[in-house]
């Protein structure tokens, strides 16, 4: 295995993060590019552009005075100026590193003010690196940047920013999230929600060999509605993403526990058995993480199981009081229908639809309550 390619990888796909970034930064009519106009490139409504390269490492500062990257980067700029693929007075550019490090040349480029510390921290660094010559590995770099296009760079220095960020690049993602109003609690969940959209996405038009772009509009319109929901502190379905495996299925029906054999003493089919697990762990998934959010609290969560008992214990009586004709299994069948379809709120929300038959299984599992008529004596026996 090459011992670079966890580095590689890195590499490539911090521009994801980047590109998240970016897009939660722009505005109406920005098009937010990576591997158009460099990794990851802004093409702005007023029709300058933001272009990015990114470098990252595993352990130390990826850029230092004499790496081949920094002055690959200012080399492939200025390239893109003399060809007019940049306008260098309608474009900023920016440096990402996802670990800072001393302050070294790229740090002084980056703190230029106007043209006249453009050209202090250009013969800063022509001192710096006097010892650099023809046999050194950053040289054609080096020589086509400084010796040759010194009226470029200083335009381009002008217009630079290092920006240092951490490992992958999502903390500079989740604050921008954090801006927009997000509850900290739901921020993982839509940070995660938005990077499977953009990576989708992006490998998409790069399979169709079309450009990599995501318009502000794209963006808008994909997850308006997601953002409004998360503000609302909504009783988001964690397992949307990661529903139960045929496995976990499988295994629950093989054990059988107290939950199914509650439903085995009513005579429920293979195929409501099957449903009863996936709501059961569908339920059991998401209450413990809508707690562990911060989304409810357990005062909450218990308001609302004991909502469910009450419905539960006066659709017993009503059903022992109506169809007293119906056999001990239809009952049975009868009350958990009635259950299972109770639209009960947890604080005034909606939770997702397994959500109250799944809750019900797991008060029956433990055993709080059960479906037919003699359920205690029955599981007694058992």
């Amino acid at each position: 295995m090459n011992s670079n390619a966890p580095g590689q990888l890195l590499g490539y796909s911090i521009q994801f993060s980047r590109a998240l970034y970016h897009l939660l930064k722009s505005g109406p009519e920005d098009v937010v590019c990576i591997e158009v106009l460099g990794d990851v490139a802004t093409k702005m409504k007023s029709k300058e552009v933001l272009t990015e390269e990114d470098k990252s490492s595993l352990n130390n500062k990826p850029i230092t005075d004499k790496s081949i990257d920094l002055w690959k980067t200012f080399f492939n700029w200025i390239v893109s100026v003399k060809n007019g693929s940049l306008n260098p007075q309608k474009t900023r550019y920016i440096l990402y590193c996802n670990k800072s490090g001393r302050h070294s040349i790229v740090d002084q480029f980056s703190d230029t003010k106007n043209l006249d510390d453009a050209i202090k921290s250009l013969q800063n660094a022509r001192e710096k690196l006097s010892d650099v010559s023809s046999g050194h590995p950053i040289w054609d770099y080096y020589d086509f940047v400084v010796n040759q296009n010194e009226d470029l760079l200083l335009q381009v220095i002008c217009r630079f920013e290092v920006q240092y960020g951490i490992g992958a690049g999502y903390d500079d993602v989740d604050f921008e999230i954090k801006k927009k109003h997000v509850p900290s609690s739901q921020i993982d969940f839509l940070r995660d929600k938005i990077s499977g959209w953009l990576i989708k996405t992006i490998q998409e038009k790069i399979a169709k060999k079309v450009p990599a772009c995501i318009s502000w509009e794209d963006f808008d319109h994909q997850f308006i509605t997601l953002f409004e929901r998360v503000r609302r502190r909504e009783l988001i379905d964690f397992t949307l993403e990661s529903p139960p495996d045929d496995e976990d299925i499988h295994n629950q029906v093989k054990i059988r526990p107290l939950y199914l054999r509650q439903l085995d003493l009513i005579g429920c089919s293979d195929d409501e058995i099957v449903e009863a697990v996936s709501n059961f762990l569908r339920a059991n998934v998401n209450r413990h993480k809508w707690i562990e959010e911060e989304i409810i609290d357990e005062e909450t969560a218990a308001d609302f199981i004991n909502k469910l008992k009450g419905f539960w214990s006066s659709q017993k009586k009503r059903i022992e009081l109506t169809v007293n004709y119906l056999d001990d299994e239809k009952k049975g069948q009868l009350l958990l229908e009635d259950c299972k379809s109770r639209m009960e709120k947890i604080a005034d929300m909606s939770p997702p639809h397994p959500t109250v038959a799944g809750t019900y299984h797991a008060l029956a599992e433990e055993p709080i309550l059960g479906w037919h008529p003699t359920w205690e004596k029955l599981l007694s026996n058992l």
